[in-house]
C-alpha cells in the first residue's frame, strides 16, 4: 500500500476519531500515573480521591504494538518513578519496567490486555533505611488490565503484581514480614501506526 494512501486514512482516523478505534501496528508514547496499592483495592480507590498526592507517581516510556485482526502483541519500555508510605516511613523508588502485553479487542474500542511484566529497580531511598532489607534489582511481575482507544488516541487502567517478595526489617506496610509491590497503573497512549492490519 503506498504512502500516500497511508496518510489519508491516517488523517481519515484522526477527523474520525470519536468512531474509530485505533487499528493496525505502530510506534508510540505514553505517560501517567500510579498509584502503589496495599491490597485493600476499595480503600485504595477512596483514598485516590480523598489524597490524590499520596503513594503516587509517574511512568513515560515507549512502546511498539503489532496486530493481526483482534490481537495484538505490545511490548513497551517504561520509566517509572514512585513511592509510598510505610508504617516504617517513605518509600521511593526508581525503575525500568518492560511489559510484554497480548491485548484482545472485545467491543470495537475496548481492549483487555495481560501479560508478564520485568523490572529493574536502579534507585531505592527510605526515610528510614536501616529498616528495610535489599532486594534483587530484578524482578517480575505481571500486569492486566482494560483501555479504550478512540483513534490513534488510547487510555487504559491495568494493575500490576510483582512476585517477588521484599521485606522490612521490623514491619511492613501489609503487617506481615515481607510484601509483593502492587500498583494502578493509569496511562495514556499515542500511536504512530507503521502499516494497517486487518
Amino acid at each position: 500500500m503506498s504512502k500516500s494512501i497511508i496518510l489519508c486514512l491516517f488523517g481519515f482516523i484522526l477527523i474520525q476519531a470519536p468512531l474509530i478505534a485505533q487499528q493496525g501496528s505502530g510506534f508510540g508514547v505514553k505517560g501517567g500515573l500510579n498509584f502503589n496499592t496495599s491490597g485493600k483495592y476499595f480503600k485504595d480507590a477512596g483514598d485516590i480521591f480523598s489524597q490524590p498526592s499520596q503513594n503516587m507517581g509517574y511512568h513515560l516510556g515507549v512502546f511498539y504494538q503489532l496486530t493481526s485482526y483482534d490481537i495484538s502483541l505490545r511490548p513497551e519500555l517504561i520509566y517509572t518513578k514512585t513511592e509510598f508510605n510505610t508504617d516504617l516511613g517513605l518509600a521511593q523508588y526508581q525503575k525500568i519496567d518492560m511489559p510484554v502485553l497480548v491485548k484482545l479487542r472485545l467491543f470495537q474500542i475496548i481492549g483487555f490486555s495481560i501479560g508478564p511484566s520485568f523490572h529493574y529497580t536502579f534507585d531505592e531511598e527510605f526515610s528510614a533505611p536501616e529498616l528495610f532489607e535489599a532486594t534483587d534489582p530484578f524482578s517480575l511481575g505481571f500486569q492486566l488490565g482494560l483501555g479504550v482507544n478512540i483513534g490513534p488516541v488510547g487510555l487504559d487502567l491495568r494493575f500490576e503484581r510483582e512476585l517477588n517478595e521484599r521485606r522490612y526489617t521490623l514491619d511492613n506496610v501489609l503487617g506481615k514480614e515481607e510484601f509483593k509491590n502492587q500498583q494502578l497503573i493509569l496511562g495514556l497512549s499515542f500511536m504512530i501506526p507503521t502499516k494497517n492490519s486487518k
